[in-house]
């Protein structure tokens, strides 16, 4: 049966944002986009809602058609950016396993918008579907244990329900790992992979379970580190005066509660636009360290279910943005 190093599928990771940093920075810039078009658009339009709002609860009517319009403006703009987030998540996913399984292939870091991308959206919805009436079956079951179960007392009910809890989460868990290799499958092999990537997933569970486990306690330990670092310097700058707080107070009113913190980012927009692409870069590199393990596992699933010929041997993967 064909197996997969972890510390090399995580040795990927690190390797592709060594080899291609400014397209982890270009990923890590598509991921913060929408939180960035959310704050400068979404934030102002939810102020004036919650505005016209707190005057119709006041008795306010003349406002009413101003609240509704407000909050249909609103909800329009929420769901169009959420979209476009769940867009660039598919188009970036594909680009990072693209780029570990198919290095050699040329194109603006490794970014397209094709039958990849359309591959891995479907198989991403099928999961997430699939996922979801799981988790429904499970809390059906759990319910009907739960209520058997009630009976019976302190603390045995309780801990029935914290094994029944405990169970969920890890059967969960590894069911995202026995299928995770569908969708890199799916870039690998160029077609709708359900039936490859099962198969590649086969006997790999506990590893692959394993390694999602390393990959977020990697994931984790350096969110930490970059927060503690962050809110440092946020700290230390706000101290010595570099930030101009004038502006939250000031422009705050009922009308608009948040408009005080739109001043504030036009006031020190350098420091926001240092803090975003900082924030472009970290995340880059967390999307990367999660996503591409699982790429290079897959591709040494692969071939290790069909080695190459040695005449058939590809040569070392070029150096690409």
């Amino acid at each position: 049966m064909a197996r997969f190093s972890i510390g090399t599928a995580i040795g990927d990771g690190f390797d592709l944002i060594r080899r291609r940093p400014l397209a982890v920075f270009v990923w890590g810039l598509l991921m913060v986009a929408p939180s960035a078009a959310t704050f400068g658009l979404v934030w102002p339009m939810m102020g004036e809602m919650i505005g016209a709002m707190a005057m119709e609860a006041r008795g306010d009517g003349s406002v009413h058609d101003t609240a509704f319009a407000n909050m249909m403006q609103f909800q329009a703009m929420s769901g169009l950016l959420n979209i476009l987030q769940m867009l660039l998540i598919v188009v970036v996913y594909t680009a990072i396993m693209r780029a570990v399984l198919r290095p050699r292939e040329d194109s603006f870091f490794s970014l397209r918008i094709g039958m990849d991308e359309l591959r891995v959206a479907v198989v991403g919805l099928a999961v997430v579907v699939g996922l979801y009436i799981t988790m429904m079956v499970m809390v059906l079951i759990g319910a009907a244990v739960g209520f058997a179960a009630w009976g019976a007392g302190s603390p045995v009910n309780w801990l029935v329900i914290v094994g029944l809890v405990v169970t969920a989460i890890l059967a969960i868990f590894l069911g995202m790992a026995r299928v995770s290799m569908i969708a890199p499958a799916s870039v690998l092999y160029r077609t709708f992979a359900f039936a490859e990537g099962w198969r590649l997933g086969r006997g790999q569970t506990g590893r692959l379970f394993g390694m999602m486990l390393l990959l977020i306690l990697l994931v984790v330990v350096v969110e930490v580190v970059v927060v503690g670092v962050g809110l440092a310097i946020a700290v230390a700058v706000g101290a010595s005066g570099g930030i101009d707080w004038a502006g939250l107070q000031s422009h705050h009113t009922e009308a608009n509660p948040f408009a005080g913190i739109s001043a504030m980012v036009a006031a020190n927009w350098p420091w926001f636009a240092v803090g975003a692409v900082v924030a472009a870069a970290i995340y880059g590199l967390l999307v990367t360290l999660h996503i591409a393990p699982y790429a290079s596992a897959c591709r040494q699933l692969a071939e290790g279910e069909t080695p190459p010929k040695a005449d058939e041997q590809s040569p070392a993967p070029a150096e690409v943005v």
